[in-house]
């Protein structure tokens, strides 16, 4: 890998922080502070919103809002979106020792798992997590990709859209295996990157490249992605 730092941009104050910073800077940042406050001061009613950070290894990691009425569907639909989606897997929550799952799909896990309780992902953010408490994620049983998320603090308040970032990891950029350069793409067979120019020549066939993008997923399945899929810029 080429020189990186694991850090990231505060999306209201616009500064930049390690990862190992970030949470306690969101807690106390005045010009998030104020722009919520602002936000709330006209609505009819306010409601809890959860602060969660979510981690894909120990590169990749967003920090977001959510409602508290939200559901465990909506913060799958969101990771889904941002980080994981490829061909439509199956995905699961364990929070407290219960796993949730899309009901949906319950023929198909009482056939693969004997039939134990699968709780819905319907249940609301509310319901299931405090301040404090943890939670594994896990999307595709086949080549799965296993995220950790945690929450760090709830506060009343209102949001305008269901999701909202606060901050995520700077995009890392991976070194050529072959001449040094920025890689372009990541070999699903070796594990190699490469440039655009040197992956032609790679004994494993460009067939089995897959794009750099910034996500946990990278390199697997037939993820694709973006390389930062939410568009933002400072």
């Amino acid at each position: 890998m080429m020189e990186n730092k694991n850090e990231g941009v505060c999306r209201f104050c616009l500064k930049t922080f390690a990862d190992s910073a970030m949470g306690r800077h969101l807690l106390a940042c005045k010009v998030k502070k104020e722009r919520d406050e602002q936000e709330a001061a006209h609505a009819q009613k306010k409601y809890p919103i959860f602060y969660i950070k979510v981690s894909g290894s120990k590169y990749y990691w967003l920090h977001i809002e959510m409602k508290g009425t939200a559901k465990l569907t909506d913060l799958d639909s969101f990771l889904r979106n941002i980080w994981l989606e490829c061909c439509g897997h199956l995905s699961s929550f364990t929070i407290n020792g219960v796993e949730y799952q899309d009901t949906t799909y319950k023929d198909d896990w009482d056939n693969l798992w004997g039939g134990r309780e699968i709780r819905p992902t319907t249940t609301t953010l509310s319901k299931v997590l405090n301040v404090g408490d943890k939670f594994d994620y896990a999307y595709d049983f086949g080549t799965t990709t296993y995220l950790e998320g945690k929450v760090l603090g709830v506060r009343e308040g209102v949001l305008k859209k269901p999701v909202r970032i606060l901050a995520r990891n700077s995009p890392y950029t991976f070194e050529c295996e072959e001449c040094g350069k920025q890689a372009t793409d990541i070999c699903m067979e070796c594990g190699s990157f490469f440039c655009e120019q040197c992956l032609a020549n790679h004994e494993c066939g460009d067939e089995m490249a897959l794009p750099v993008v910034n996500s946990p997923r990278m390199g697997v399945c037939g993820y694709t992605g973006d390389y930062d899929f939410d568009d933002f810029s400072i």
